[in-house]
């Protein structure tokens, strides 16, 4: 079909045309018959209404869950769990910078006591020595001063670190107050990424807004505090560059977005496994897994007829998810699922890697967990893997494709549009595949 529109001649497209509007009764540059009138537009309207007042309403009821929630996180936050990231919306960022200021001086005395240990047990190896009781100790770069040694020095560096945080988030504070009470705030003209300037709206919850134009679409709300009306768009890309999935929400935070993606994902990565599959299980002649879904999550199962103890057909057919920092949180480290990495932060804010990280232990929460791994090479090079594979489809799907914008109105239009973008341009790679492997994935 790309083919024939790419080069039909002008008779030809006429004919398309008339063909297409005969078929949808209906001609492309005419308004959609559902947006046409003074009763769908009051209809439209009335909807549009009723979802702002229920979403408001659902605000207020969520209001002791959300106080509750911020409680939860300050908690986890002193107790060391989220050095990193970005806190919840609506949370006072002076009691999470005090928290994670707390959390900060904690850990600096709790390396300084192990620096005292250390140097009491190294006090005591000289005595024994001295007394001739035991073996000359090593020294070596050993300082017997407290406020040296490369934990402290990294306890010292979160102190400062909170600091600074702390300092910026009672500014702001500051500031937002003085506003608050001055009678009149001067507000320049045009702005910049957040509106208008002298109001940032940065992590402030969005207005609750309808389109009428089109009802199915939201308030997106980026990171950098701006907003526009229109979808999210969830990729799943496999390491080869092919869109494997893609679903279109209307929810602008990517957090809720992880546990849903899984199992379609499952879905997509087997269905290419089974294609591929050429070890083949002995006992049934081909692919012996396939893949189910739950509430709880997403896997494989085996069927009942393969009598392997271990099934080559259930070898790393998936391989790791990789997710940024959008889709750090706690649910989501502790979901069900294939194996994950998922960043606690921006690039600065991911672990340096450590040749003597020291392993966390066996009670470790799911946080301390992904910092390790991430701070271990082979985790650190896997995750470095992300921004190579699906960054290049977006900007693929975006400037080559010209998605930028939806040509159709409506979350199933729009769905529709992203599939075919995405089978368009799965088609372009899938050609330009070196002829070998095409024709064994042709074969397969």
């Amino acid at each position: 079909m790309a083919a024939g529109i790419g080069r039909r001649d002008h008779c030809g497209g006429l004919a398309a045309d008339e063909a297409e509007d005969a078929t949808f009764t209906a001609k492309d540059a005419e308004t959609p018959h559902q947006l046409r009138g003074r009763q769908d537009r009051e209809r439209r309207l009335r909807k549009a209404l009723e979802e702002v007042l229920a979403e408001e309403a659902a605000r207020g009821l969520d209001a002791t869950a959300i106080t509750a929630k911020h409680e939860e996180f300050l908690e986890r936050t002193r107790r060391g769990d989220n050095t990193v990231g970005t806190r919840p919306v609506g949370a006072d960022p002076v009691a999470v910078a005090e928290a994670r200021l707390e959390a900060a001086q904690d850990r600096l005395a709790r390396e300084k006591a192990a620096k005292r240990e250390q140097i009491d047990a190294m006090r005591e190896r000289i005595r024994l020595f001295e007394a001739g009781h035991g073996p000359k100790p090593v020294l070596g770069p050993f300082s017997f001063d407290e406020n040296r040694g490369r934990e402290v020095a990294r306890a010292r560096r979160w102190v400062v670190r909170a600091e600074d945080e702390l300092a910026k988030a009672r500014s702001a504070q500051a500031n937002a107050k003085d506003q608050a009470t001055a009678t009149t705030v001067q507000v320049i003209p045009g702005g910049g990424k957040r509106g208008s300037r002298g109001n940032s709206v940065k992590g402030r919850l969005p207005q609750v807004r309808r389109n009428v134009t089109d009802p199915d679409s939201r308030q997106m709300q980026g990171a950098d505090g701006g907003a526009l009306q229109g979808y999210n768009a969830q990729l799943a890309v496999g390491a080869d560059g092919l869109i494997m999935a893609c679903e279109l929400v209307q929810d602008s935070n990517d957090r809720r977005q992880l546990k849903p993606m899984m199992p379609v994902t499952v879905a997509a990565a087997l269905a290419v496994h089974q294609a591929r599959c050429l070890r083949q299980c002995p006992d049934l002649g081909g692919c012996c897994i396939e893949a189910f879904t739950s509430p709880k999550g997403a896997g494989i199962l085996s069927t009942s007829e393969c009598s392997q103890t271990s099934c080559p057909c259930t070898l790393d057919w998936i391989g790791t998810l990789l997710f940024d920092s959008g889709y750090w949180s706690e649910e989501n480290l502790n979901a069900p699922g294939p194996d994950r990495l998922i960043a606690p932060g921006k690039a600065r804010d991911l672990p340096q890697v450590d040749h003597n990280v020291k392993p966390p232990p066996e009670d470790a929460d799911a946080a301390t967990r992904m910092l390790y791994r991430l701070a271990t090479e082979d985790g650190s090079a896997t995750y470095k893997r992300r921004a190579a594979t699906v960054e290049p489809v977006n900007g693929q799907l975006k400037d080559r494709t010209r998605l930028r914008r939806f040509a159709r109105r409506g979350r199933t239009a729009c769905q529709s549009e992203l599939e075919l973008a995405a089978l368009v341009l799965n088609l372009r790679k899938f050609c330009r595949l070196d002829p070998r492997l095409r024709a064994t994935a042709l074969a397969a």
